[in-house]
């Protein structure tokens, strides 16, 4: 409602703050009848080019707030997202590289400019950006290193392999050698060899000829076990009786010498359900090792021990030879890791006790060894 008179002070106000009224106070004296005229415009319809549409004073606050809350809003969200690319983006993308150098052989941390491990400080803590990730990187650690150690191990194995094949290879020949030195001999006609000569021609040939078996048996055996073959058919025997009579069978190789064998029987009856042929092969292996490969006056101890009742039981083997450093003791029972000679010895194929580790546990037991330079070895056959 428009007033219909206005004080002196009133007119004052609205011509000095018409933004806030809304309306500009336009004045005309009129000379000849002496009243002077008050207009009032309104702002919105004013076509002065200097006037502005009036906005109130609280108004303008809350629009000015709220422009600045969103700029800040603005801001803060895009700080806080460089922030969080920052610390959750940057080892994600490490652990990416570290992935993608795996996947290329190449197992050890991505570094930085100094030559240090990005998750670590220099005295191996966390940086704090990565410690949400810690178990993650720990994981690819211990990935890496199994990786990196097989590699190592898979190097390793193939050089072995290779100097086996090339010692088997030589072992094959060197017999076959002799056989067909022998055989072009017995063949030439212009020779005429007395019995005594013709039988000693033969008998060499066939150890030669044993031997090339053997070490292509065993060559066959490490397959099979590698496989995982089974024993043909297991039978109960009462061990006290028996390992006596396959001591006593080992013992009668004139090579082995007398009375280098002591068996010590369990104090009771012992039995068990095992294939006697592979176990006889086990104690014949580990009989010749400790008999021809230590000096003549080593003893080996063999002793049945009874661990419990029902079917526990352990064979040990012990013998006061020369003993083993500790590279040889943990690769004794690896394929590759020895080779043999012929011209060395006529027994055994460098496979003996890859043999017997695998024989030993198709028949559900388990072979350790312990063995110390100048005091021996000790080799146990142990069923829980």
């Amino acid at each position: 409602m428009i007033p219909t008179q206005y004080s002196v002070q009133e007119l004052a106000l609205r011509t000095m703050y018409s933004e806030r009224y809304g309306y500009h106070v336009l004045s005309s004296f009129d000379k000849e009848s002496g009243r002077t005229w008050i207009v009032g415009e309104p702002n919105i319809k004013g076509t002065d080019p200097g006037k502005k549409v009036w906005i109130p004073e609280e108004v303008k606050v809350v629009i000015i707030g709220s422009i600045a809350m969103l700029i800040a809003l603005l801001i803060a969200f895009v700080l806080l997202s460089l922030w969080q690319a920052h610390r959750f983006g940057a080892p994600m993308l490490h652990m990416l590289v570290w992935l993608d150098s795996i996947g290329n052989a190449i197992y050890t941390e991505p570094t930085d400019r100094k030559g240090l491990r990005r998750s670590r400080t220099a005295v191996g803590k966390w940086r704090r950006r990565y410690r949400v990730f810690a178990d993650v990187m720990v994981s690819i650690e211990k990935l890496s290193a199994t990786l990196k150690s097989d590699q190592v191990l898979r190097e390793e194995t193939e050089s072995l392999r290779e100097e086996w094949i090339a010692g088997v290879t030589h072992d094959l020949k060197t017999p076959l050698s002799s056989i067909t030195g022998y055989a072009h001999l017995l063949a030439e006609p212009k020779y005429d060899w007395s019995k005594e000569e013709v039988h000693k021609f033969t008998t060499t040939m066939l150890d030669k000829s044993a031997h090339m078996d053997m070490l292509i048996s065993d060559l066959a055996m490490t397959y099979r076990l590698k496989s995982g073959i089974k024993p043909p058919e297991t039978m109960e025997v009462e061990l006290n009786t028996w390992l006596q009579q396959a001591l006593e069978q080992a013992a009668a190789n004139p090579a082995y010498g007398k009375q280098r064998i002591v068996f010590l029987p369990a104090q009771t009856e012992v039995r068990a359900q095992l294939y006697t042929p592979w176990l006889e092969r086990v104690v014949n292996n580990l009989t010749a090792n400790a008999l021809l490969h230590n000096p003549p006056d080593t003893k080996l101890t063999v002793s049945l021990i009874h661990k419990d009742r029902e079917t526990g039981f352990i064979i040990q083997f012990a013998d006061d030879g020369d003993g083993m450093d500790e590279e040889t003791m943990i690769r004794l029972f690896e394929r590759y890791y020895r080779g043999t000679d012929t011209a060395s010895t006529s027994n055994g194929s460098g496979l003996g006790m890859a043999i017997s580790k695998g024989l030993i546990e198709c028949m559900g037991g388990q072979i350790t060894v312990e063995s110390h330079v100048g005091k021996g070895t000790v080799i146990k056959l142990i069923w829980s």
